[in-house]
């Protein structure tokens, strides 16, 4: 009797591994990896609109303006303020001496801080005494931001601040 006949002789009907079953096991593992990995891959394409920013090479470029820009509001010395109150987007606009900023024009933008999807323009109109409001929009609840430039009608429509709040609504 030779090696492997003793060896057969000695085995008293249990399981044996061979070759199969590691190619069968390796299968299974790299099937579950793939299979997992396909699921992360489908859901990081579907769910990102791969952008971060609009126009990002520009802004990158333009980046040296906006400082000088930013540092030219802070000469201004104006302030601002954004509110949610009854449906209503307000900004308050105060000067260098706290007192109410009449007779500009103020435009923004409202969106959700994690997708483009729910962008919108907002106009406000003049509330009196450094107060602008938008009409009523209907935001639901949850973060919103909420970036706004404030220009000046008389000197060709030059942006005199910029402002951008985080919002948390609840309703």
């Amino acid at each position: 009797m030779n090696t492997h006949e003793g060896l057969r002789a000695g085995h008293q009907g249990g399981w044996t591994l061979t070759g199969w079953h590691v190619l069968a096991a390796l299968i299974c593992f790299f099937g579950v990896m793939i299979a997992a990995n396909m699921i992360f891959l489908y859901f990081a394409v579907t769910t990102f609109t791969g952008l971060e920013t609009s126009d990002a090479y520009r802004k990158g470029v333009a980046y040296n303006s906006r400082l000088e820009e930013a540092r030219q509001f802070e000469k201004l010395g104006w302030q601002g303020k954004i509110l949610e109150k009854d449906g209503r987007l307000e900004v308050t606009l105060l000067n260098q001496e706290g007192s109410p900023i009449r007779g500009v024009r103020v435009e923004g933008k409202v969106g959700r801080p994690a997708t483009d999807r729910f962008d919108r323009a907002v106009i406000f109109g003049d509330a009196g005494t450094g107060r602008y409001r938008s009409e009523k929009i209907d935001l639901a609840p949850g973060h919103w931001i909420v970036a706004v430039e404030v220009r000046d009608p008389v000197t060709s429509d030059e942006i005199r601040l910029r402002l951008k709040e985080r919002l948390w609504l609840s309703q």
